[in-house]
């Protein structure tokens, strides 16, 4: 079920990032590479690959010590010619290891793939590079409805969890430039000279980092549901995610149909959120996968909680009204069906412990005073996402950040930026932050979509036309503001069965 610290996983986890392949093509690029790569398979995934691991110094400033081992997939390009320069992918999180999206993500790089490679390479912290993980209860007790104990509960496991990782990484060396280093390290090995950027979500922020660092080494860059390197994990998600509910509340009330079904979705909401803060809900939920009976208890914040999952997807979104109409009548099991995939999908894919190495010393130790002030004026999340991420952070080993880490990367590199008009996290105005510093950019919105653009409707064939001229001429975006939101999900009502046909005697026929 819903964990409290599942939030530390998916805040800017991407909601697909993926790709579809031909078949494999055993060219090695025109450099001479130093990583030996072995034909591989990978689960879900058709066609054979070329895997590899690389050792890197732990800590690269140092260059001694511990070393840890990365693991890369490479996709093959097809052709028996191909284009010297592949398409390396940044994945979210902070804590996704990219070789996990190869199989479930969407098409958005298809028609690519004849002719370039695709690299993944598990970030050091995820996957198969030194994973820093650790279990984490569940957020189903009546203890956790208090502020008090969760508290005390959330410091005594990321403690366990620090202690336990510590004794095989040095927690401070789990940042996003230690990172972008090892990534360029594995493009020298691989033998490529320049490279193409994808990045989503937290991605691209790694990738705007080694565009910083690398400038020289990189041909293109995509920039999916931008997080700039002045944002804040998570200071701006009250505002974002209270801006994205806001959103659905107006879009209800303006849809004939949502409105007459569901009349008062917002007063709705905003009753059972007082109802739970008042005097939190002890219940029962039959789990949609094993049929099972779960006992759980629902706070404001367990409540807030599930709610923010469902911002991610507008899919999700046109469920909400009918969720919280059902929990508000007393059934909670909707809303924790609806939300529970994709938080299942963050309890397993996203490491906690490289989460906070990154988080901790890149984002929260940011944020000020006036941050908290102003996130506790936005309903109905308030303050519970710096709350949890600032209690989390208080003990855990905190790493030092380059000095320009958080200015703008300024490029003449071509760069494609999507943002989703309705993104709970990574909104437009990051995306027309970062493009003020790229002179070469163009920065395309889909009014409709939440979080993550690529895999919708013309985005692909935008993507694929970009990274091949590598140019922002002639890419159009119009196409993405025809996207239509997802229509409102309607409950079926059954319709009253017509009376018996009878003679004038009252007698059937």
């Amino acid at each position: 079920m819903a964990s409290t610290f599942r939030k530390f996983r998916y805040a800017l986890a991407p909601l697909g990032a993926g790709l579809l392949f031909g078949c494999s093509g055993d060219r090695l690029p025109e450099t001479a590479a130093t990583i030996a790569l072995k034909e591989c398979r990978v689960p879900g995934v058709e066609s054979a690959l070329k895997c590899a691991t690389h050792e890197v110094f732990e800590n690269r400033e140092a260059k001694s010590g511990r070393k840890i081992s990365l693991n890369l997939v490479v996709y093959p390009a097809s052709a028996r010619i191909k284009e010297p320069d592949p398409i390396f992918i940044f994945a979210g999180g902070p804590g996704q290891a990219a070789t996990d999206v190869i199989a479930s993500v969407t098409p958005q790089l298809s028609g690519l793939t004849t002719k370039r490679d695709v690299v993944f390479i598990d970030q050091r912290g995820t996957g198969k590079s030194n994973l820093l993980n650790c279990k984490l209860p569940s957020d189903d007790s009546a203890a956790m409805a208090s502020p008090e104990t969760r508290r005390d509960l959330t410091l005594k496991v990321v403690a366990e969890c620090r202690d336990k990782l510590s004794t095989r990484a040095d927690l401070t060396q789990y940042g996003s430039t230690a990172a972008m280093a090892d990534y360029d390290e594995v493009r020298a090995g691989l033998g490529y000279d320049k490279i193409n950027l994808w990045g989503g979500s937290y991605g691209t922020r790694t990738a705007q980092e080694y565009l910083r660092r690398y400038p020289e080494r990189v041909r293109t860059v995509v920039l999916d549901g931008v997080a700039s390197p002045s944002m804040a994990l998570p200071a701006t998600f009250a505002r974002d995610a209270g801006a994205a509910l806001e959103a659905a509340f107006k879009s209800c009330e303006t849809n004939p149909k949502c409105q007459q079904a569901y009349p008062d979705f917002r007063g709705g909401f905003a009753a059972l959120l007082g109802r739970v803060e008042k005097q939190p809900i002890k219940t029962t939920i039959r789990d949609p996968l094993t049929s099972s009976i779960r006992e759980l208890t629902i706070s404001r914040q367990a409540l807030a909680t599930q709610v923010f999952t469902l911002l991610y997807m507008p899919q999700l979104v046109a469920v909400l009204p009918e969720v919280i109409k059902q929990a508000s009548d007393g059934n909670y099991s909707p809303l924790f069906a609806a939300s529970g995939g994709f938080m299942d999908f963050a309890e397993e894919k996203i490491a906690f412990g490289m989460r906070l190495s990154v988080s901790c010393s890149e984002d929260v130790a940011r944020i000020d005073a006036a941050a908290r002030d102003e996130a506790a004026k936005v309903q109905p999340f308030q303050t519970m996402f710096i709350r949890e991420f600032s209690t989390a952070c208080e003990n855990w080993p905190k790493a030092k950040v380059a000095g320009d880490f958080h200015t703008p990367v300024k490029s003449d590199k071509p760069v494609l930026i999507l943002s989703g008009g309705i993104d709970p996290v990574t909104p437009p105005i990051f995306g027309d932050e970062v493009k003020k510093t790229f002179s070469n950019s163009v920065h395309l919105i889909a009014p409709n979509i939440g979080h993550g653009v690529s895999q919708h409707g013309c985005a692909p064939k935008m993507i694929k036309q970009f990274i091949e001229k590598a140019s922002v001429e002639g890419i159009d975006g119009e196409c993405l503001k025809r996207l239509p939101r997802p229509s409102y999900f309607q409950a079926m009502v059954e319709k009253p069965k017509p009376a018996p046909i009878t003679d004038k005697s009252g007698a059937k026929p």
